[in-house]
Order: C-alpha cells, then sequence, then structure tokens
C-alpha cells in the first residue's frame, strides 16, 4: 500500500483503503489550511460543568446479548477458510468465501443471496511462483507451491505467467540513466504501479522487483516481510515481485559485485468475472423505514484485512438474528443489512440501487487484529469537526488525515453512540479502543457520499497490514467477538423505534458533547497561549463543534422521530453560549 501523503480532496474524501484496478491506488490527503477566519463576533465562551457518564443501560443490555451469542471459535473459522485463498476480485478464492460465509448464515436461518455487481473484468489467482538469485552467495527468495502459503503475497497480482527462465538483473537508476533494460529484471524500491510504468512498460523489461514498505512495517524487525501489490495494466507480458528488506538487499548485494542473474518462474490462473457479492438481511418490521447496513470487503490476501472483517461480520449476523428470534431482542422496527464483496465497489453499487431504503452504514475493516500487536480498536467517525482541526486528545492514525471542508460537515448521533456501545463493552472487561477522526478509505466513504451516516472500525497502526505477515496468528477471537458486540449493540439500538432509545441517544449525546467542549477550549487556550494558534481561529472552532453537536442533537428526531432531540439541541445551544 502506498504512503499517506496528502492527496487531492476528491481522493481523499472518495477514496479506498485498498488497491483499486490494476494498481492504481487511492489514498487520504491532509487537511487544507484554513481559509482566512470570519469577523470575530462576540461568542463569550459559557461555563461548562464537567460531564457526568452517562447511564445506558439498553445499548449495554445489547451488546451483552450479541457478545454472549457470538461464537468465537466459528468467526475463527471463517476466518481461516478466507486465509486459505488470495482473494481479488472475482477469482475463484473470493467466490468460494462468499460461498462459505452464505452457507454459514442459512445454516442459522437468515436470508442470504449471492449477487452480481459489476462488470466483468480480469481474475487473477497465483498458483505458484519462485525467484532465485543465481551465482556466488545465491539463494531462493521467493517460493510457494500453493496460494495459502504466505510468499503467495510477493508475486504482484497481474504478473503473467512465465516459464523457467534465467534472466539479467539491472538497477532502475541504471535504467534511468538510459541503459538497456530489454530482456531484464529491474531491480527498484517504491510502490510498483509507477515504477512498472517507468521503468518496464516503456523499456521492453522483463519484470519488476521491488521493495515497498512502510516505515510502520519496522523492516528492521521483519526483514522478510513483502508487501502485496498491484501491477498496472499492460499489453506485452511482464512480471513483477515485491521483496522484504532481506532480499531486497542480497539483491543489491550481488548487483554491486558485478553482473547479477536471478531465476524466474510464475504460474497463474486468469479468467474474466464480475465482482459478486453476497447480501443477507434480517427484516424489520417497517421495510419503509432506513436499513442499518452492514459491510466487510472479501478482497485482499490478509487474515486480519480482511478475513477478520468477513468471520466477525457473519458471526454477528448469526449472534443478531438469534437475539432477535429467541425474542430477547424485540424485532426491530429497520430491516437490517449484511453485505460482503470487493471493497468500495460492493458498498458503491449496492447504494446505487439499494432494494431497501438505507439509513445508516456500519463497516468492518481489519476488525480481528489481536491486541497483544500493539494497535487498539479504532471507530473511525463520521467528519466532524475534529476531521478538520485536530484538537485535545483527537489524532490521526498513520493512515493520514482525510481532507475535509467546513460544509462537509452534518451532525449525527452515531458517531457518539457507537463510542458509547464500546465503553459499554469495555466494561465487561479491558479492552484498548478510541475513535479517531474522519480519514477515509474504505466502504464507509460510499455511504457519506451519499449523504447517509456511517463510521468505520478497524485497527491500525498494524506493522503485518498488507504484507505476508498478515496471516492466522495475527487474529483474535476475543477482539472480533468484542467489536461484534459494540457493533451489534449500536445495530439493534438505531434499528429500534422505542423511545427509550432515543431519550438513551440524547444523554449520550449530552455527556459526549459538554465533554467534547471542554476538551476543545482547554486546548484552544493552550494553543492560543503558545503561540499555535489566534483567537478568531479558536472561537471558529468552537462554534463548528457546537453546531456539529446541535445537528447531532437534531438527528434524534430525524431517526427515531418526536421532538426531544430538537428541545436538547436548543438547549445546548444555549448552555455553549452560541
Amino acid at each position: 500500500m502506498r504512503s499517506r501523503r496528502p492527496l487531492p480532496l476528491v481522493i481523499a474524501l472518495f477514496g479506498c483503503r485498498t488497491l483499486l484496478g490494476c494498481g492504481a491506488l487511492l489514498g487520504c490527503g491532509a487537511p487544507p489550511a484554513s481559509p482566512a477566519p470570519p469577523p470575530a463576533e462576540a461568542t463569550a465562551p459559557a461555563t461548562l460543568e464537567a460531564p457526568a457518564p452517562p447511564s445506558t443501560p439498553r445499548l449495554a443490555e445489547r451488546a451483552r446479548q450479541v457478545h454472549d451469542r457470538f461464537r468465537p471459535d466459528a468467526a475463527l473459522a471463517v476466518v481461516a477458510y478466507a486465509d486459505r485463498f488470495f482473494r481479488v476480485r472475482g477469482n475463484e478464492g473470493y467466490l468460494k468465501t462468499l460461498e462459505h460465509v452464505r452457507d454459514r448464515v442459512r445454516e442459522a436461518g437468515l436470508e442470504a443471496r449471492l449477487i452480481e455487481l459489476g462488470d466483468a473484468r480480469p481474475t487473477w489467482t497465483p498458483r505458484a511462483a519462485e525467484l532465485t538469485l543465481l551465482g556466488d552467495g545465491g539463494e531462493t527468495l521467493v517460493r510457494f507451491a500453493r496460494e495459502s502459503e504466505p510468499d503467495r503475497a510477493t508475486l504482484l497480482v497481474g504478473s503473467d505467467a512465465t516459464p523457467a527462465r534465467e534472466l539479467a538483473l539491472i538497477d532502475a537508476d541504471a535504467v534511468r540513466r538510459g541503459e538497456d533494460a530489454r530482456g531484464k529484471v529491474v531491480l527498484a524500491v517504491g510502490e510498483p504501479g509507477p515504477l512498472f510504468a517507468e521503468l518496464v512498460a516503456g523499456t521492453g523489461a522483463a519484470g519488476l522487483i521491488t521493495q515497498n514498505l512502510e516505515p510502520y512495517h519496522q523492516a528492521e524487525r521483519h526483514p522478510d516481510a513483502a508487501q502485496f501489490g498491484y501491477l498496472p495494466e499492460h499489453a506485452t507480458p511482464a512480471f513483477g515481485f515485491s521483496v522484504g528488506a532481506r532480499d531486497h538487499a542480497a539483491l543489491v548485494a550481488a548487483l554491486a559485485r558485478g553482473p547479477a542473474r536471478v531465476r524466474v518462474e510464475i504460474d497463474v490462473a486468469t479468467g474474466a468475472g464480475r465482482a459478486g457479492a453476497l447480501e443477507a438481511r434480517i427484516p424489520g418490521t417497517d421495510p419503509t423505514a432506513g436499513a442499518i447496513v452492514f459491510v466487510a470487503h472479501v478482497d485482499e490476501p490478509g487474515a486480519n484485512d480482511n478475513g477478520s472483517g468477513v468471520g466477525a461480520l457473519a458471526e454477528l449476523a448469526v449472534a443478531l438474528h438469534a437475539a432477535i428470534e429467541s425474542g430477547d431482542a424485540p424485532r426491530s422496527r429497520r430491516t437490517i443489512v449484511f453485505l460482503w464483496g470487493q471493497e468500495m465497489e460492493v458498498s458503491r453499487t449496492w447504494l446505487a440501487e439499494p432494494p431497501v431504503p438505507v439509513g445508516v452504514g456500519l463497516v468492518l475493516d481489519m476488525v480481528g487484529e489481536d491486541p497483544a500487536h500493539g494497535a487498539p480498536f479504532l471507530i473511525e467517525r463520521m467528519p466532524d469537526p475534529g476531521a478538520i482541526w485536530l484538537r485535545g486528545d483527537d489524532q490521526h492514525t498513520e493512515w493520514g488525515a482525510g481532507e475535509v471542508r467546513e460544509e462537509m460537515l452534518r451532525g449525527h448521533l452515531l458517531n457518539d453512540v457507537m463510542a458509547a456501545a464500546a465503553r459499554a463493552e469495555a466494561a465487561r472487561e479491558p479492552w484498548r479502543w478510541r475513535s479517531n477522526p474522519y480519514e477515509g478509505g474504505s466502504d464507509h466513504m460510499s455511504f457519506l457520499r451519499r449523504d447517509l451516516p456511517a463510521v468505520l472500525g478497524w485497527h491500525f497502526t498494524d506493522d503485518a497490514y498488507h504484507t505476508t505477515r498478515d496471516r492466522m496468528d495475527r487474529v483474535s477471537a476475543a477482539e472480533m467477538r468484542r467489536v461484534a458486540a459494540t457493533f451489534g449493540a449500536v445495530a439493534l439500538t438505531l434499528a429500534s423505534d422505542a423511545p427509550e432509545d432515543a431519550a438513551e441517544a440524547i444523554a449520550i449525546l449530552e455527556h459526549a458533547s459538554r465533554a467534547r467542549l471542554l476538551d476543545v477550549d482547554a486546548a484552544s487556550r493552550a494553543l492560543v497561549a503558545e503561540g499555535g494558534s489566534d483567537a478568531a481561529t479558536e472561537r471558529r472552532v468552537r462554534r463548528a463543534w457546537i453546531d456539529w453537536y446541535a445537528e447531532a442533537f437534531a438527528s434524534v428526531d430525524a431517526h427515531y422521530g418526536g421532538v426531544a432531540g430538537s428541545a436538547a439541541a436548543a438547549r445546548w445551544r444555549a448552555g455553549a453560549g452560541r
């Protein structure tokens, strides 16, 4: 995956935490510089008392219902099944994984159907490959005989089948100096797509070997880790490998000693097909009410990314169905939909013509990382002022900030109800989690593009992310259970039409809004005192949060009906000094 360098807004807001097409990667950008502040009209900050934690018995009970019914062993078995395959759009392993999940949820009694989405495109599966450095000090750098083996991720997606050949190696800088690359393998460092276009496609080179790692991959600790990637479309047969730091150093040393050669052999399966997706649902009592829609992407060859999202969502669907069928959870007003498919494409295409009205999107991506590996569970909020101005405890991940403008902000209850559900689940047992400001890059973006509220659940940073090391030992069944309980509690709460749920949502917002403004006020005072900002900018930030939460209170009425949320919004504005 590419570095999180700033990119234009259209990518930052509507991009993808995956590689789209052959070699095209969409990422996230950094926030724009703040435009000139408006006139500093008097908006004297009100004095707010420290908020007491809200009581959320209904949310906590729903988290318990899902937690108790969620089968960690079954979720882990789904992840293990998916991890057998190198899953990319529409290939055999991708489709088998969809079928496996379909059978699992149907067995539990859910409605589920395979659907075709998108157009027919080439499919690709690695079968076997070998890359050997020849000569003195030579060694086999890459070898796999089945797509289930770790080195499968070293062969760049889109590589062509190649009979056993011995080829000369050439350094990227030599190619740039004009040396003849025809029939040779180019050794480089960086993202494979641009390097292939520059050094292979127009030079007659046979292929590319690149080291493409980020600082968070910690190559010094994991010298054999290699990051998977894509080649762009190409007319002439060619191949590419991604190698780890140790293998790259061996190749560089071989070139330094004089002419170097490698042996390459590649077997791949190719074809064509549509993406395919799986849709399951728990019908609500009101088919006109906006559905709660879950999404987990199936593509990418990692156990955590995103086998864990696939497995967690499968067992979450089963647990929710069991809670409702048993009568422990009342049958919801809103339909609950579960989608598995190609990242971004499944949500974007399904939302273009949804079979039911849509209310909220909940996305599970990389949700199973074992906490022992470092990253806490993250709730990526829908865009709020924290996505533009970091204040207080807010921080971005190494993914990088999305580019968000003030006119994109829309207050909604979802952010804080998600956080309250995680807090309720953490009360059961210690759990590391936090929220992060919007960054973009997964299926939640498809909902936001359509002005639908959506959040992402994930883990980052992960030093095995998108590498040969993202296998079953990275995945925690207990973590998937905690995440599922959190998401399940939110789904049942938002699918409800009970006035008690609206009241609990307002209580959650009252606590969160006061805590946020206290945090922002303290951070703003410190920034101004240190010369890191000015009073006019900080008044602007404060007003943005007050307005955002006023809209969040009002969203309770839009979601549940009634006028209590609007009344709370008025109280909030008055109490916050706006």
